[in-house]
């Protein structure tokens, strides 16, 4: 009898879905590239609060949660509380971000 390969053991399982809804990536506002360098090399970690600039709308504070190295640099990723559904679900709006895009940092270890 032949074993079943890794991709065949888990092609059935069914992918993993997020209790918290988020918006797709591609819903995510184009952020807005702080213009001075008072924050560079100040490190951000994972529960931080940023301060993030959409180019269309009022800027937003937001708690970081995962960071990770992409192509070379840091990427961040928050999750922004937006609104609550009639059922009580919470809807958040997910930034992905690099350093360059944050405004202001808050560190609760400060």
């Amino acid at each position: 009898m032949k074993h079943p390969t890794f991709a065949e053991r888990h092609r059935r399982h069914q992918p993993f879905l997020s209790p918290r809804p988020t918006a797709p990536a591609e819903d995510q506002p184009r952020l807005v590239c702080r213009a001075d360098a008072a924050l560079d090399g100040k490190p951000i970690h994972v529960g931080d609060i940023v301060h993030l600039k959409p180019a269309d709308g009022p800027r937003v504070k937001a708690r970081v949660i995962y960071n990770a190295p992409l192509n070379g640099e840091v990427s961040y990723t928050t999750d922004l509380v937006t609104q609550m559904t009639e059922s009580g679900r919470v809807l958040t709006q997910r930034f992905r971000f690099r350093h360059e895009h944050v405004h202001k940092i808050e560190s609760p270890r400060s």
